[in-house]
């Protein structure tokens, strides 16, 4: 680091042009007198004695005891960790300070524009940690270094992840299932069916700015386009080289019936009980029903998936997952008993 990037960095420190001066010129020279500091900092001598005091009350020097006094630089090392501690308090206080009067812009419906890559970063970070289902995951190779200690726990958490990885085939495993391929496109999270990120994959060559923009995205429909997007237009391209054999251990929770019919399927499961909460499609009102599975649907294309249950008083209910409009029911979460 050159002399000019040390000063400028000193005044962001709150440091005026002639306490630089004399502050570097001591920490060059050592301890001087305030005569031999005026003149070697080229401060002007009727100036000298506010700079030294000014430089005391900041931490960055002391005085001798003896005659003549001398002005002692204190030791660099120890003077950055004191700025760093009361730059850390502060910045708390502040946090602390706006959290309180800060009006929240994610709501149900809202689409957040990021330019910084540590915004987006700490925006992934949070949705991995919020994660409680299933995690949809589509990003370089690079990147998911820094995000492999966290994806690892949540999936020994029993988190579902499904990741897809533009690059190389040394991947660690993650995910539950892994798929790569050369050939990059958007990167994209998917944290259950609350959360989404979407950037372009170049938006990633800006250093500590992205090359553009990232969206964060906690609209519903949104984030079903997102879905869909990453399980039938990205999903089917890539080659797979981890995939976990499916366990099943009941009861277990499901946000996407998709999930549910692919156990049904091998595991060969057939009159389960199971609990669904979601809302009546036609309606739009909310229900909670419980009942026995006695059919269940997927066609060709993976692109529609249902269950058939007949309720105790033997009323059948066509569920769909996601966004269901052909169905009975909208299913939110269904729950798969013994």
């Amino acid at each position: 680091m050159d002399e000019k990037e040390i000063k400028s960095l000193l005044r962001e420190f709150g440091l005026n042009e002639y306490e630089v001066r004399a502050y570097l010129t001591l920490i060059r020279n050592g301890p001087l007198t305030a005569g031999e500091l005026a003149t070697l900092s080229k401060v002007p001598q009727p100036r000298i004695y506010d700079v030294i005091r000014t430089l005391m009350a900041k931490g960055f020097v002391t005085t001798s005891q003896g005659r003549p006094k001398q002005v002692i630089p204190l030791n660099p090392e120890s003077v950055m960790n004191a700025i760093k501690q009361r730059y850390d308090e502060r910045i708390e206080a502040l946090k602390s300070a706006l959290e309180e009067i800060y009006t929240p812009h994610g709501e149900i419906g809202s689409v957040i524009v990021v330019k910084s890559r540590i915004t987006l970063e700490d925006y992934i970070r949070k949705a991995i940690k919020n994660a409680r289902f299933h995690m949809s995951i589509a990003v370089p190779r690079e990147f998911l270094k820094r995000l492999e200690k966290e994806l690892r726990e949540k999936k020994d958490n029993n988190v579902r992840i499904n990741l897809f990885l533009y690059g190389e085939n040394d991947v660690p495993p993650v995910a539950n299932e892994i798929r790569i391929r050369d050939v990059p496109d958007p990167i994209i999270i998917i944290q259950d069916r609350d959360m989404g990120v979407y950037l372009p994959y170049e938006a990633l060559s800006g250093g500590s700015s992205l090359h553009g923009y990232g969206l964060i995205i906690q609209d519903n429909n949104l984030l079903f386009m997102l879905d869909r997007y990453f399980y039938h237009a990205l999903w089917p391209t890539g080659r797979v080289v981890y995939r976990e054999e499916r366990e099943l251990k009941l009861p277990r929770e499901y946000i996407h019936i998709r999930e549910l019919v692919a156990d049904l399927k091998t595991f060969g499961l057939a009159g389960m009980r199971v609990e669904v909460i979601g809302r009546f499609v036609r309606s739009g009102e909310p229900v909670h029903l419980t009942g026995t599975i006695v059919e269940f649907f997927e066609d060709e294309h993976k692109v529609i998936s249902n269950i058939t249950v007949e309720t105790e008083e033997g009323t059948r209910y066509v569920v769909g997952g996601w966004n269901a409009s052909l169905e009975d029911i909208e299913a939110e979460r269904i729950i798969l008993f013994e």
